[in-house]
């Protein structure tokens, strides 16, 4: 029975809320949907929110957890039992009151990349007219080493192996999407990048137009991965953390026809159009907040 049915949202800590909510809106086309003192509500479709930023304290920088979205509470907890046997560990109770979902829980996996299933996601958005893009698709994480981390993916959060490039990364499903997650391998446990998916290249090139108009040039593409064969572009936000904007990306079985492969080791297969990724894409990484997995207040 799978657990985790479609990734939710991104939660990040940012040094200034309003820069962070004006870039966002800005050029990725999203819309505030709500604000709770320091902690902004984003969306870019029908969902209350798919992204969460949230105003920094001192020194506390880095993402503050990556959201799983379950059928429903009797999903919720089943997905929490599992957590210990898969290699992870529960961050308190269920809880609920946090704006936008009924209910959600903690966990933190392998190397302290913290998850929070939810169910509840209020829906029913009516957003103005604008060119934005379609949803939250994806994010990858950077571990120290793939067998225990993979092996919480799936075990623990129900992903389904997608791709593995030799042994450096891997990719892996929990919808049609050819991946809602992927793993690098990397010197820290760290966040590599978050992911939304656009209508085509063109609305890719728009939003780096979006980009160039405020001062920012690319850290890669455009261009079209191996793995997933799908459209790329990446870019710093404000607070550090590495974008990708995605279109064209292959869809899995019943709903596709993508085969799961293995890839080649080294970095040629990761750009049909082009060389390896630069320096700049390799090294950036967004750390995992240092008192990530805290309950928020409500």
């Amino acid at each position: 029975m799978p657990i985790t049915e479609r990734v939710g949202h991104m939660a990040l800590r940012v040094p200034d809320l309003d820069e962070a909510v004006d870039f966002h809106t800005h050029v990725l086309g999203l819309v505030e949907t709500e604000r709770n003192g320091g902690t902004s509500y984003l969306t870019c479709n029908e969902r209350h929110h798919e992204l969460v930023l949230i105003q920094q304290e001192g020194d506390a920088r880095g993402y503050e957890h990556i959201g799983l979205e379950v059928a429903d509470a009797e999903a919720l907890e089943r997905a929490r039992s599992g957590i210990a046997a898969a290699g992870g560990e529960l961050i308190g109770p269920t809880y609920d009151g946090e704006p936008g979902i009924d209910r959600a829980a903690l966990v933190r996996g392998p190397g302290g990349h913290v998850y929070k299933f939810f169910c509840g996601m209020e829906g029913g958005q009516s957003l103005p007219e604008g060119d934005r893009v379609v949803k939250f698709e994806h994010f990858s994480v950077k571990a120290r080493g793939l067998g225990g981390t993979e092996r919480f993916i799936q075990e623990g959060l129900g992903f389904k192996f997608s791709d593995r490039m030799g042994r450096t990364a891997s990719w892996w499903h929990c919808s049609s999407d050819h991946h809602g997650m992927a793993v690098v391998l990397a010197p820290k446990h760290e966040l590599s990048h978050y992911a939304w998916t656009a209508p085509d290249l063109n609305a890719i090139g728009r939003i780096c137009d979006r980009l160039w108009s405020r001062g920012q040039k690319l850290i890669w593409g455009p261009s079209r991965h191996g793995p997933g064969n799908n459209l790329f572009a990446y870019f710093h936000d404000p607070a550090g953390a590495m974008i990708e904007i995605c279109a064209d990306i292959a869809q899995m079985p019943p709903d596709g026809d993508y085969v799961a492969r293995q890839w080649p080791g080294g970095l040629g297969s990761i750009n049909q159009w082009g060389g390896t990724p630069p320096p700049r894409f390799l090294l950036t990484g967004f750390p995992i907040a240092p008192d990530a997995g805290r309950i928020p207040s409500t």
